[in-house]
């Protein structure tokens, strides 16, 4: 009953704000928003937008102060141009009914579908192989836009497909997150209590339970009444990679992910963690000498940096029957190996501590194939994408000349 209320204030709420959208002025503002507050690919276009947009950018944002926060400690701002306005508020909706152009990672009050003079932006937070990411469970897409921003071209099309997206909308830029790779030697990862001489790998996988948020109810990704137990199965890497190997392992959970990822042996950063530490997830994930994941859609980020990557799925067949993936053909174009043994954990380790040279041919098989862009400077690509496509009524003005990309592991 509470998913098909969900499901039905949703859609109230969507066409009630479409309407809202088609007839009201459009006004020269820029609207941003991310889930959580310090999301990536939010935050590097507040920064470049702050930057480069002559007229007024607004950050839609939970919290005013915990935003502050986030912008102060990662330079987003430096001279002050961003609003800061609540999300959830008549104030946040007037900004995004009226503006030129919003830019979100997971839509905006409701997802309402496309009007004339008003660009959306799908940031998307992933982009990954994951089913029914943008449409539900009879393939209706839940999300609408003007422009949807992707990291590889084989991915990003079957997004396309997918929402519906307009012709020429798929833009095709890398994830404006990985622009935090840049930063990752000098942030100040010991206020995580992360040893620098030490070499650490990191684990982040996806939630099997998603705890829900907002008109959204929470849901299971995997079928079946008995999933595999993937913190045992992770717990016994760490304990081999530490005692054998002595690497670190930092975990990151998923914010919305309803189980705890807690290892013992490993080191639990959340989200909370790292705002409170001023540090931005893609500078941790930068650091990192090597990535263990899942179907989450961070090592196709992690991709650019050509280190190791590995596979924790002992669930993956219930996830196959669960939600899925799309393409179907997802598992068999992963970067790296699945961990199912003690010889797939030594061999990872050992590829990790050597640089990545043993895995290094099949990284790049991978990128070829799903036509991976890893180039720095994302966030600008996209601000001048969508200029050269009309969407602003006013010229950018020039950027700043961009950072390397790429900063060694422990630098």
């Amino acid at each position: 009953m509470n998913a098909r209320l969900s499901k039905l204030a949703r859609r109230i709420q969507r066409a009630a704000v479409r309407v809202v959208m088609a007839a009201t002025p459009t006004r020269r503002h820029l609207v941003i928003n991310g889930f959580p507050v310090d999301e990536g690919n939010a935050v590097e276009m507040v920064r470049a937008s702050a930057e480069r947009y002559p007229g007024t950018v607004c950050w839609l944002v939970p919290e005013i102060g915990e935003a502050r926060r986030v912008l102060d400690s990662c330079g987003a701002d430096p001279d002050g141009r961003v609003v800061i306005v609540p999300h959830r508020s008549i104030v946040g909706l007037r900004w995004f009914v009226t503006a030129e152009v919003s830019m979100f990672t997971h839509g905006l009050f409701g997802n309402p579908g496309r009007v004339p003079r008003k660009t959306m932006v799908n940031l998307w937070h992933g982009g990954g192989f994951k089913g029914h990411i943008m449409s539900d469970e009879r393939g209706r897409p839940t999300i609408s836009s003007d422009f949807l921003v992707a990291a590889t071209r084989k991915f990003g099309e079957a997004r396309a497909r997918e929402c519906r997206l307009p012709a020429g909308g798929l833009l095709v830029t890398g994830n404006p997150r990985i622009d935090q790779f840049a930063r990752s030697s000098t942030a100040g990862l010991e206020r995580l209590g992360i040893d620098r001489e030490r070499p650490f790998v990191l684990w982040m996988p996806t939630f099997r339970k998603n705890k829900g948020r907002g008109l959204t109810a929470g849901w299971s990704d995997v079928a079946g009444d008995a999933p595999a137990d993937v913190n045992a199965a992770m717990a016994a890497c760490v304990e081999l990679l530490a005692r054998e190997y002595g690497l670190a392992v930092v975990v990151k959970p998923h914010p919305q992910d309803a189980e705890s990822r807690s290892i013992p042996g490993a080191l639990i950063v959340t989200n909370e963690r790292l705002r409170e530490s001023g540090i931005q997830l893609y500078e941790l994930v930068g650091a990192a000498a090597g990535l263990l994941t899942d179907y989450s859609s961070v090592w196709i980020d992690y991709l650019a940096l050509d280190r190791p990557i590995a596979f924790v799925v002992p669930d993956e067949a219930g996830y196959a029957s669960g939600r899925g993936f799309d393409p179907s053909d997802a598992l068999d174009w992963l970067p790296g190996p699945k961990i199912v043994d003690e010889a797939d954990a030594r061999a990872f380790a050992e590829d990790v501590l050597a640089g990545g040279v043993a895995s290094g041919a099949r990284r790049r098989e991978v990128a070829e194939e799903i036509g991976q862009v890893a180039e720095p400077g994302v966030a600008h690509r996209i601000l001048d994408e969508l200029s050269a496509r009309g969407v602003f009524a006013l010229p950018l003005r020039p950027r700043a000349p961009a950072p390397s990309a790429r900063s060694a592991p422990g630098a």
